[in-house]
């Protein structure tokens, strides 16, 4: 048929888009019946069709099948969706206001519309309507509006937004109708029918208004006012429509806002009931316990299975049809090319409506796939989400149930971890796994699809792909290797970089900066970068095989088909099968990434599943009874019981205890360091794996460890701890605590927020802070551990006597003290001597001291009779400072006291209840009653946002850099990675983009030879440079990925690395107090990671995703320049959606980053404390608070995932667009006999097919670059802080032998710890002369720890200056000056190595050297008898973790608190841990062998001896006053007051300034403020 035969004339002029043409009857009319069943249902002549024969048009039966599909579908969902509505909650009584009435009375209108249409239908058909099919399908359109409007019906008032069934209805409808007016107009029924016509069009027009009002009227309020409860407003997504949610529009308010002003936290929406940590909790704690209760190897995936399944098997279904829908635009690219193809001459052109349902379907099924694949999406990360929330609240309720043996293989880090990665990966997880069926499912599909084009030569392709498959595998095994090996080095540099920061005191103090400058480079460059540089050669050779594989395939496929078939390869087959390919490399690309996370979740679910697993504290370990009623009940019994900290060791640490405390008596536990007295303490608590015998406890316990525990908040929370606030009795604990005057000193009073671990506060006060806290408590047994060894001996004296003597706060509980402190015992009811965790003796203090035993002995040996010991206060005004201290309660307290007393043989601890009432007094013992818990209000810390700005002490807080990252930034990166290489690697770029297209332009080249030749001419020659095109390309790509990586990436952030740790070494000590340390270590990990491994990768993506996209848009204008129209307004819409999307997505990132930090700070503080908050058995408080925090980070990620779905959604509805536009342009380009050819559609449709990834990664590049060169920003912010004095002034260093007679000079020394603070120490003149012993004392907080770190300039003068040996020290260099001195520091820090590298860093000392300082240090025998001698490990080195209070090391990833200014008050007990662990005393005794390897005559001691039983410190003292010391000036800073009784001379401090300074004799002479201390320490005075 050529063009002049009529009847092909016709179908073309009956082919136009609306169906319109010159009137004449072709065919049968929609309303023409015969008068019998020609076809079965169908009386039309026409039949089913589906296409009619006399027109381009449906049938007019046929075009009844669209309207029929949608009624059914209205009446089978309409009913589930009344069931439905039905079942919801009782209606709201919503005033069916105006909006309703239209909408119903329109509703009723459209089917009084169809029942018209009906009554002409069966009007026009008489014999045979009763079967025809279009009257059936007007009729069950009338019975679905009916559904339907019932459903409008009972929804008000119901629900919140219209029911997705009716919009889908609505939606349906009109397309159905649409289709069914073209063929109405194509038959030209207006002038056949025109009541019917009219009718039809009507009832058309009424349900699109139905639709708009439906879909578009505002929602319903009346009952619902958008619901605020305390979490901030409810999320939109809870009443959003089906299409809203479709389409993530209930996300644009938050992007609009987002995009006018910078988001803050309390513009986040709040979760649903869904989302909530608790409610994942519960779920994964039922399916966890389930799988515990019956299964032998409990399977952690199966409870993640049951307890989130759910929502992620739907997800599949929509992955399902995403694939699906993505396989179907090759078929349809299949058809358009055929439909160009007919126009080329001498082919029948086929009818232009055809071309525009192609371009149609293909846009259809673009926004199809779309739609589907991001509700996929949005259902898999909410499931990671659940995923996360409901292992953090797990992990953190199992770490407050671990035994010792559960705990003693894991540090702090290792657990943080647990939560921090573990859980981490499982919820990375959720985006992948579907992928193990998906990929599969895509790649069969591409096979079915790929054999229907080119036959059995598809195998090559797959031979070529399975050949591919190992050697990725390799590659990624390989790459395997290296990240282990990078994580290794990894954890290695932030342990090291842990220690730093937590000892950086003492690396200053020593001058160690340069040696552990030395050792951080060591694994820095050589050890992680090195491996870096391998792993980057990988990446680059992965690129390659993946890269090659799509176009070997399609190279190899190709050739096989020229080959072996005789068919010509022509466009309708290349590009097809092209667009195949390329969807091909999507599954074979993610399946390699799968199985890694797969793998590592495996790891980490084994990891999860042990520790979830993990013993528990022994749960019949204590047996908790009835408090004890009446004065000297037993409260704590204790029978022949053995303990053990682990169970499956053989070795007791406790054996044969029998002990007995009694309520209203102090029990005290005494013996030397390692004897077992906070382990009895904490087998009280439960803490300890008993072996046999019973413990008995009678009543709510208050604890104080000897690590004083401190959170992270106010003093005051630390004190109230959770209980409810009550002003009378916080007051009587403050002063019995002897805080009032420390409380004073504080910059917000009790109101100041201590930092990590309690940062302002000095020890002494933190021992105080965590007594008050226990009697604040008001239980019924205190256990105190050794809560006097940190304090001055005066305000231990005033503790003994305001709390535990027998005139104190707690007179009428049991209270346990296990001490050192031999004042305390003259006022013991009873007291048990402990000796390798045996009790040796045990009595009251008279029996004791008769028996002449181990007690009588130790109270000898420290020079106090009993007598002194007794209560004397020193004599009124005397001067001495205690004055401010012990004020005697009025009158009225005394009598209220005793008559307390005589009424109530003893304070019953009244529970709080109604019976109470009568009990409860006025006044003040009596409030000694229980305190009761306050109710969960939220967390602390959140409480003071709006706290004044004058609140000095708040840590810094982070600085939040908001809005754009500036340009200069990238400029300044862009230059460390080195421009040179910067243009090479864009040249590449360009390069491997261009040869890319040149291939495929050279196979549409192909194509058409083979068309125009019929057959396959010169194959040699055309699949020879196609090969070359792309393995060129691929060559280049290589290229490419080397030079980012090797030259610019790894060189760039190992000189940023190196800047920041340069700037760190050389921060002042004020930096450091006032930055917790996980920020700075924060920096050293996860920024770094960044700069190392993620940067380079996201730049790389977007480069390549920008070269790709506009050589795409290049040559789909090249075919179809009427495109070019479009570029301007896409591009300007792209760019806003994008910015639009990047500056609300910065923020909600931004959000959840600095949300999470708080997740892990509080989970680390928390395992610091674990004894103490079972001890006072708060695990529920503390549960909460971290679901709490838990909610808070998700409340920003929630919004942060959706808004990427928000951005993707609309993004690709722009590529739909591309590709309708694509489609469109060639076809009406044809139809209007353009000189288009079918191979230029085909490569134009291929690549616009393509534009859609491209474009969404382009935007989620910038954003991920965006996201991460904050890391550059925050790296270079550390690289500029401001640094201390310089190391080394060349014109002025002293010389060699200076301080040769160590004389020191303060002239009128002011200084304070940082500016804005007040003076520490002020106006200080003070003369030391050469080889004098110093004592300095005052009371805690009076400046006595300044004064040595003035010394170091660890805090440099305000006014005055110090000089030694007549040069003054501020003219110096800190190196010069700080290798001179010699120091034992307040907290002796241990570093993770050797003895060898704890005593000398810089090995500059030979073994005879060491052996014989560790000789005089009395440590000879104890590392001789290490394995390894000075070569043996000193295990962890910053606390050791006996399952006590006693922090723990670095956190590999670690995130939380450290405190460094007083690290260790007391620390004894730790001395048993598998490995060389150090006692406190043992460490103070390494700080005393590093002070004598020092070369110099001026030795500081800092409270050296505060942590060391009375043994120990005598065995100090007479080393420092051996010959060995004798020519050395010794500043010796005092808590013990007998330690300096033989000093030279003594400096009494106060409030910062020099109170006395004579010898000791002339000042108690004196009778001033040293008489008071040495009078209250119950010292001899005379």
């Amino acid at each position: 048929m050529r063009f002049g035969d009529p009847s092909q004339q016709v179908l073309q002029s009956t082919g136009s888009f609306t169906g319109y043409r010159p009137l004449h009857p072709l065919g049968k009319g929609y309303l023409d019946a015969a008068d019998d069943f020609e076809h079965p249902f169908c009386g039309n002549e026409e039949g089913w069709g589906p296409l009619s024969p006399f027109r381009y048009d449906f049938t007019p039966c046929f075009v009844d099948v669209w309207v029929f599909a949608v009624a059914v579908f209205g009446i089978l969902c309409g009913a589930l969706a009344v069931w439905y509505v039905l079942r919801r909650e009782k209606p709201n009584v919503a005033s069916r206001g105006w909006p309703f009435w239209i909408k119903q009375s329109l509703l009723a209108l459209i089917i009084a519309d169809v029942a018209v249409q009906l009554a002409i239908q069966i009007a026009n058909f008489p014999n045979i309507w009763f079967g025809d099919f279009r009257v059936i399908t007007t009729l069950l359109t009338i019975v679905s509006l009916g559904v339907i409007f019932a459903i409008q019906w009972l929804e008000h008032g119901r629900t919140r937004n219209a029911n997705g069934v009716v919009l889908f209805y609505w939606l349906l409808l009109l397309v159905a109708y649409a289709v069914k007016l073209r063929s109405l107009v194509s038959q030209q029924i207006y002038d056949s029918n025109v009541a019917y016509f009219v009718t039809y069009t009507v009832g058309f027009g009424l349900s699109a208004i139905e639709f708009a009002i439906e879909w578009l009227w505002p929602g319903k309020t009346g009952g619902y006012e958008v619901l605020v409860d305390e979490d901030g407003e409810e999320c939109p997504a809870e009443y959003a429509t089906i299409f809203s949610r479709l389409t993530f529009s209930w996300m644009t308010p938050m992007m609009a806002y987002g995009y006018k002003q910078y988001l803050t936290e309390n513009d986040l929406w709040s979760l649903s009931p869904n989302d909530k940590t608790s409610a994942a909790g519960d779920r994964f704690e039922e399916a966890w316990n389930y799988q515990l209760k019956h299964k032998k190897q409990p399977s952690l995936w199966l409870a993640l299975f049951h307890a989130y399944g759910g929502p992620y098997v739907i997800a599949g279904f929509f992955k399902a049809v995403n694939d699906i829908a993505a396989f179907t635009q090759p078929q349809l690219l299949r058809y358009l090319i055929s439909f160009v193809d007919s126009y080329e001459k001498g082919i029948n052109p086929q009818p232009p409506v055809k071309g525009a349902a192609i371009a149609l379907a293909m846009f259809a099924v673009a926004m199809l796939q779309t739609t589907m694949i991001h509700q996929y999406f949005q259902f898999a990360f909410t499931t990671g989400m659940h995923i996360k929330s409901g292992l953090a609240s797990a992990i953190y309720k199992k770490s407050l149930k671990l035994s010792n043996e559960g705990r003693s293989t894991k540090t702090t880090g290792d657990i943080v971890n647990y939560m921090a990665v573990d859980a981490q990966r499982l919820q990375d997880l959720t985006q992948f796994a579907q992928q193990l069926w998906s990929a599969p499912f895509q790649i069969i599909i591409c096979m079915i699809s790929l054999y229907q084009l080119v036959g059995w030569s598809m195998l090559s392709g797959i031979a070529v792909m399975i050949v591919m498959i190992p050697i990725n595998g390799f590659i990624a095994r390989f790459m395997k290797r290296l990240q282990k090996q990078q994580m290794k080095n990894k954890d290695a540099r932030s342990r090291l970089i842990t220690e730093i920061i937590n000892n950086m005191k003492s690396i200053k103090l020593y001058a160690w900066s340069a040696a552990f400058m030395n050792k951080l480079n060591y694994v820095r460059n050589d050890l992680e970068l090195k491996n870096l540089r391998k792993i980057g050669a990988g990446q680059a050779f992965a690129n390659f095989t993946w890269s090659t594989t799509p176009f070997l395939v399609s190279c190899s496929t190709f050739a096989v088909f020229v080959w072996t078939r005789d068919v010509p390869l022509t466009t309708e087959i290349v590009f097809p099968a092209l667009t195949l390919f390329n969807l091909l490399t999507f599954p074979l690309a993610i399946l390699p990434m799968v199985i890694t996370s797969i793998i590592e979740a495996t790891v980490a679910v084994g990891r999860l599943t042990e520790y979830l697993a993990a013993e528990e504290v022994q749960p019949d370990a204590i047996a908790i009874d009835a408090a004890a009623e009446d004065r000297g009940d037993d409260s704590v019994v204790i029978r022949s019981a053995t303990f053990s900290w682990n169970r499956h060791e053989a070795k007791n640490v406790l054996k044969a205890i029998d002990f007995t405390a009694r309520k209203g008596e102090l029990t005290c536990v005494v013996g030397r360091v390692g004897s077992g007295k906070s382990s009895l303490l904490q087998s009280v608590l439960g803490d300890l794996w008993k072996v046999d015998g019973q413990v008995h406890v009678h009543g709510t316990v208050a604890y104080v460890a000897q690590q004083p525990w401190i959170m992270n908040a106010t003093v005051k929370e630390n004190i109230i701890f959770g209980h409810r606030y009550d002003s009378l009795f916080y007051e009587k604990t403050v002063k019995a605590c002897a805080l009032v005057a420390d409380f004073a000193q504080l910059p917000d009073r009790d109101e100041t927020v201590v930092g990590e671990r309690g940062i302002s506060l000095s020890g002494g006060q933190k021992a105080r802070v965590a007594l008050a806290r226990a009697v604040y408590a008001r239980a019924d047994i205190y256990l105190l551990d050794d809560c006097l060894s940190a304090v001055d001996s005066h305000v231990g004296r005033h503790i003994i006597e305001n709390v535990l003597g027998p005139n104190g706060l707690l007179n009428s509980k049991c209270r346990v003290l296990a001490t050192n402190a031999i004042t305390v015992l003259s006022d013991a009811h009873y007291i048990y001597q402990l000796k390798d965790g045996e009790i040796t003796e045990s009595g009251t203090f008279p029996q004791l001291i008769a028996m002449k035993g181990g007690i009588a002995e130790l109270i000898k040996s420290t020079g106090q009779d009993s007598r002194s010991a007794s209560l004397e206060v020193s004599p009124e005004g005397s001067g001495s400072e205690t004055s401010t201290y012990i004020e005697q309660e009025n009158d009225r307290d005394k009598e209220e006291i005793e008559e307390a007393q005589e009424n109530i043989s003893e304070l019953a601890p009244i529970r709080s209840g109604p019976s109470s009432s009568a009990q409860i007094r006025s006044g003040s013992m009596s409030t000694l009653r229980r305190a009761s818990a306050a109710s969960f209000k939220g967390p602390r810390g959140k409480l003071h946002d709006e706290e004044e700005p004058s609140a000095k002490t708040k840590q810094a807080k982070e600085h939040l850099e908001q809005g754009k990252v500036k340009w200069d930034v990238y400029m300044e990166y862009a230059k460390t990675n080195n421009l040179v290489a910067v243009s090479i690697y864009l040249l590449a770029l360009v390069a491997a983009q261009t040869a890319q297209i040149g291939g495929s332009f050279w196979l549409k080249n192909w194509a058409e030879a083979n068309s125009r030749a019929r057959g396959n001419p010169d194959v040699g020659k055309y699949l020879g440079v196609y090969f070359a095109f792309g393995v060129g390309s691929s060559a280049l790509t290589v290229v490419q990925t080397l030079i980012l990586w090797i030259f610019c990436s790894i060189e760039a952030s190992r000189k940023l690395h190196e800047r920041m740790a340069t700037a760190i070494f050389r921060s002042p000590m004020s930096f450091f107090d006032t930055t917790p340390a996980g920020r700075i270590l924060n920096r050293f990990s996860s920024d770094i990671y960044r700069l190392d491994e993620v940067l380079a990768r996201t730049f790389n993506m977007l480069f390549v995703n920008v070269a790709r996209s506009g050589f795409t848009l290049i040559v789909i204008s090249v075919t179809t320049p009427a495109f070019v129209a479009l570029i301007i307004p896409l591009s300007a819409v792209y760019y806003w959606v994008q910015r639009y999307y990047l500056r609300t997505s910065r923020e909600l990132k931004r959000l959840d980053s600095v949300s999470r930090s708080p997740i892990y700070a509080h989970f680390q503080e928390s395992l610091g404390g674990i004894s103490t908050i079972r001890a006072y058995r708060q695990q529920e408080r503390f549960e909460k608070e971290n679901e709490w925090r838990v909610d808070s980070n998700l409340k920003a990620y929630f919004p942060s995932i959706s808004s990427n779905r928000w951005l993707a959604i609309r993004l690709e509805l722009l590529g739909a667009i591309i590709i309708l536009a694509a489609a469109g342009f060639s076809i009406i380009s044809v139809t209007n006999h353009g000189r288009l050819t079918a191979g230029m559609v085909g490569l134009a449709m291929s690549y616009a097919l393509q534009i859609t990834t491209s474009l969404n990664w382009i935007v989620r590049q910038t954003v991920e670059v965006e996201t991460n060169i904050v890391s550059v920003e925050r790296v270079l912010e550390y690289a500029r802080l401001p640094s201390e004095a310089p190391e080394i002034i060349p014109r002025h260093r002293p010389p060699v032998s200076w301080p040769a007679n160590g004389a020191v000079q303060f002239h009128n020394y002011s200084t304070r710890y940082r500016p804005g603070l007040d003076l520490v120490l002020k106006n200080i003149n003070v003369d030391i002369q050469s080889h004098e012993k110093i004592g300095v004392v005052g009371r805690t907080g009076a400046g006595k720890s300044s004064l040595a770190l003035a010394l170091f300039r660890l805090i440099e003068p305000a006014t005055g200056n110090i000089s030694i040996d007549s040069l003054d020290t501020s003219t110096i260099g800190l190196l010069d000056l700080r290798r001179r001195l010699a120091i034992i520091p307040q907290d002796a820090a241990l570093f993770e190595g050797t003895v060898r590298d704890n005593l000398d860093p810089g090995h500059v000392h030979d073994d005879t050297e060491l052996w014989s300082v560790l000789d005089h240090a009395r440590l000879k025998e104890h590392v001789t008898s290490m394995d390894g001698g000075l070569e043996a490990k000193i295990n962890e080195g910053v606390l050791y973790e006996i399952s006590r209070n006693n922090i723990l090391s670095s956190p590999p990833l670690s995130l939380g608190p450290f405190d460094r200014v007083c690290r260790m008050d007391a620390l004894a007990n730790a001395s048993f841990r598998i490995g060389s662990n150090l006692s406190a005393g043992q460490r103070q005794l390494i700080s005393l062998a590093r002070a004598m390897l020092t070369p110099s005559n001026i030795l500081v001691l800092d409270e050296a001896t505060a942590a060391v039983d009375v043994e120990t410190d005598a065995m100090i003292q007479n080393t420092l006053r051996s010959p060995l010391f004798s020519h050395r000036t010794i500043i010796t800073v005092a808590h013990r007051i007998n330690t300096i009784l033989d000093s030279d001379r003594v400096v009494v401090l106060d409030k910062g300034e020099v109170a006395e300074f004579d010898t000791p004799q002339a000042l108690i002479q004196r009778r001033g403020a040293f008489y008071g201390l040495v009078k209250q320490a119950g010292l001899d005075t005379e």
